[in-house]
């Protein structure tokens, strides 16, 4: 009687490390095409050459495809003293493409 107890036991596990691989399988192939990120998203709405200060922005864990990885900011400071091109609403994910250049045009060597 021991014996088809811990046959169903043994089955029971043999599913479950199953289930598990292909979670891990499944998780690398995502890993493959992407990954979440730490991006920096508007608490508000903010007006076209405006800049952007530490108060307006919020960062959010988000999935980012491999091909995008180099067009939204990471780091606060690639964000914050700069002014928006056009109008940017609440929520929105900063990219390079919606902020002007910290650099004045003058100032360039």
């Amino acid at each position: 009687m021991v014996g088809i107890p811990l046959a169903v036991l043994l089955a029971l596990q043999i599913c479950g490390n199953a289930a598990l691989k292909q979670q891990v399988r499944d998780y690398r192939q995502w890993e493959d095409q992407g990954l979440y990120l730490y991006v920096w998203t508007l608490t508000r709405d903010i007006s076209a050459g405006k800049k952007v200060t530490g108060a307006d922005l919020e960062q959010k864990k988000i999935w980012v495809p491999e091909e995008e990885y180099r067009t939204v900011f990471t780091d606060i400071q690639q964000v914050t003293g700069r002014k928006a091109k056009t109008g940017l609403k609440k929520g929105a994910v900063l990219r390079p493409d919606m902020l002007y250049s910290k650099k004045k045009a003058g100032k360039q060597k």
